[in-house]
C-alpha cells in the first residue's frame, strides 16, 4: 500500500524546538487520521482501536483486501512528525510483523532510526535500523518484527523511534509511538490476513 502522509517533508523545524521536552517527555498525543476518501482506487479505514487504524485496500470482486494497522505519529504539541504501519505476516515467515516507518526528509541518515519498546535501554543499545530510500513524502525504514517484539509491544504502553535531524545531529529526536489498542489492532490485522488467506484458497 502507498504512503499516506504528504505532509512530513519540512517538519524538523517545529521538531527541532521541541527537542529537549521530547527528549523528556513521552506522553501520548492523540493522533490524527489519515485522510480517507472515497475516490476509487484510495485505501479505507476499516477499523480504529484506540490509537490504531486499520487501513484497507479498496474491495474488488475477486481479489482479498490487504490491510495494515497505521499510526501518524506526532510531537507534544500535535503536529504530525512521522508515520508508522505494521503488516501481518503468515506463518512460517522469518518475522511476526513488518514495520514501515517513514520520518522527515531532513532526517540525517547516517545515523539510522533507533527503536525500543518501553523505556530507553540504560546502556544506549537499542535496535537501530538503516533507511532504505527516500521518496517525496519522506525516508523510509522498514524492519520486522519478532514474536518477543510484538508481544512486548501487546503488554507495553510505548514504544519510541529516535531520528536525527540533518541540521542538528547532536540533537536527536524521540518520537513516541502508543500502543493503545495494539494488541486489538494486531489481532483484528491477523484474522484479516487469514480470512483473506481462506478466500484466495476457496477462489483457486
Amino acid at each position: 500500500m502507498t504512503l499516506r502522509s504528504a505532509l512530513l517533508s519540512g517538519l524538523f523545524g517545529a521538531a527541532i524546538l521541541a527537542a529537549p521536552a521530547l527528549a523528556q517527555d513521552t506522553t501520548t498525543a492523540e493522533p490524527a487520521a489519515p485522510a480517507a476518501t472515497a475516490e476509487q482506487g484510495a485505501p479505507v479505514v476499516a477499523a480504529t482501536h484506540r490509537d490504531w487504524q486499520i487501513i484497507c485496500s479498496p474491495e474488488v470482486e475477486g481479489q482479498p483486501q490487504q490491510c495494515e494497522m497505521y499510526q501518524l505519529l506526532t510531537d507534544q504539541t500535535n503536529n504530525p512528525i512521522a508515520e508508522i504501519s505494521i503488516a501481518a505476516l503468515p506463518l512460517g515467515a522469518e518475522f511476526a510483523a513488518g514495520a514501515t516507518v517513514t520520518t522527515p526528509l531532513e532526517t540525517f541518515l547516517p545515523t539510522g532510526m533507533g527503536f525500543y519498546i518501553g523505556t530507553e535501554p540504560a546502556d544506549g543499545q537499542m535496535r537501530v535500523e538503516g533507511f532504505r530510500v527516500c521518496t517525496v513524502v519522506g525516508c523510509v525504514v522498514r524492519m520486522g518484527l519478532s514474536v518477543e517484539e510484538v508481544d512486548s509491544m501487546k503488554s507495553g504502553a510505548s514504544a519510541t523511534i529516535m531520528i536525527a535531524p540533518f541540521v542538528a545531529i547532536d540533537q536527536p529526536i524521540r518520537v513516541n509511538i502508543s500502543l493503545a489498542g495494539f494488541t486489538a489492532a494486531y489481532d483484528d490485522l491477523q484474522t484479516r490476513l487469514s480470512e483473506a488467506a481462506a478466500a484466495a484458497r476457496a477462489g483457486q
